[in-house]
Formats: C-alpha cells, sequence, structure tokens
C-alpha cells in the first residue's frame, strides 16, 4: 500500500513540475517507459580507483557508477540483479570494452547487488525516468509494472 502511495505522490509531485510522465490507465506499448535491457553485468577491479573515465571524473570503487556502451554518459539507470533482485540506481560515467556485457559496475554498487563473488551475472537495466530521480523507491518503481484504475460504472 506504501509503495501505491509513493508511486501516487511521486507521479503528482512530476505533473507539478511539468516533467512527461507515463499516463494512468494507458497500457505498456502506449507508455513512454523505456524498454528493460537484459545482458550481463561484470564491476571494476579495485585497481583501477583513480583513474579517469571517459567523463572526465575519477574512478573510485566505494562510490556508486558504472560503465556501458549502451547509454549515453551521465544516463541514471535502475540496476536490478535477476537472481535475488536487489536493485541499484547508477549514473553512468564511463565507456567499456567488453561486446558481452552490458553493463561494468563499480565495486560499490557489485557490493550492493550481492555479486562480489559471482563475478559476471545477469541483469535487467532500464534507464530511470526523470519523475523518479532522487526517490527513495526509485529502483523498485523503474521495474515496477505499469498499474491500472478500474472504475467502476
Amino acid at each position: 500500500m506504501k509503495l501505491v502511495f509513493a508511486l501516487l505522490a511521486s507521479l503528482l509531485c512530476s505533473l507539478a513540475v511539468g516533467d512527461p510522465v507515463p499516463m494512468l490507465g494507458m497500457s505498456r506499448g502506449q507508455s513512454e517507459s523505456p524498454p528493460i535491457i537484459s545482458g550481463r553485468a561484470s564491476f571494476y577491479s579495485s585497481a583501477f580507483h583513480g583513474r579517469k573515465t571517459a567523463s572526465g571524473e575519477a574512478y573510485r570503487h566505494d562510490t556508486i557508477s558504472a560503465a556501458s556502451s549502451r547509454f549515453p554518459l551521465g544516463t541514471t539507470v535502475a540496476v536490478r540483479r535477476v537472481l535475488s533482485a536487489r536493485c541499484v540506481v547508477v549514473k553512468i560515467n564511463d565507456r567499456m570494452g567488453h561486446r558481452s556485457r552490458l553493463i561494468d559496475l563499480s565495486r560499490e554498487a557489485a557490493v550492493r547487488l550481492g555479486m562480489i563473488e559471482a563475478g559476471v551475472t545477469d541483469v535487467e537495466v532500464v534507464p530511470l525516468p526523470s519523475y523518479l530521480l532522487g526517490h527513495e523507491h526509485a529502483c523498485a518503481l523503474a521495474f515496477a509494472p505499469p498499474f491500472h484504475l478500474h472504475a467502476d460504472p
């Protein structure tokens, strides 16, 4: 129930500032929701700590960031580990050379997903809509299916 109230509050706040949001009652095909992309994720070695990323920032293994060649630099995405449904929000600040992987996470992001032991794992990634930026439940809401309100005649 709290999730429904949080979602409605988020939608109402977005409407107040004029951000585009999916309309209630629209099907997923009609909404502006970005597609969920499935793939493999790995994480940076601590040896890269301090090196310059493609965005010009220094890579820090103790912060939450990621590299991907699928999303523009500066894009904020939600990453969900398929096996555990753990989720983390990261900002893309680097490019990667792996063609077989969707995303490379910072060590801290990998810790939060519980993937340190696995090294490489299956994930789902979705760009975070602007109305979810900074929301405490942004990750869960980014992957939540659209809901439909049914009016009784």
